[in-house]
């Protein structure tokens, strides 16, 4: 459960020490909304679009136009290494005859 800090207890008269390490803290109780939505995009290397919503009916027109509650984690495009090496593979194997193809 998330905590925060407890500003009733910091300004009450009765705090004498403060511990900067251990601050007088309260705890946050689950909210469904705000909520954040996302659209993926067809190219899986670029990156989603978001949008937050505060609403039950909010979150169903955005269900309805496409966004989704997972994010999409991009994937990374295939790097081009033929500049770098030949692009064909030799045609004779090791031990083969230098007539076979």
């Amino acid at each position: 459960m998330p905590y925060a800090i407890d500003q009733e207890a910091l300004e009450s008269p009765s705090m004498k020490v403060l511990d900067i390490n251990k601050p007088p803290v309260k705890s946050i109780a689950h909210q469904s909304f705000p909520k954040m939505v996302y659209l993926h995009p067809k190219d899986k290397t670029k990156e989603h679009l978001t949008k937050i919503i505060h609403n039950s009916d909010e979150l169903e027109t955005a269900e309805k136009q496409g966004y989704k509650l997972k994010p999409h984690v991009p994937v990374e495009a295939a790097e081009d290494l033929s500049e770098h090496f030949e692009a064909e593979a030799p045609k004779r194997g090791p031990g083969r005859p230098a007539n076979a193809a």
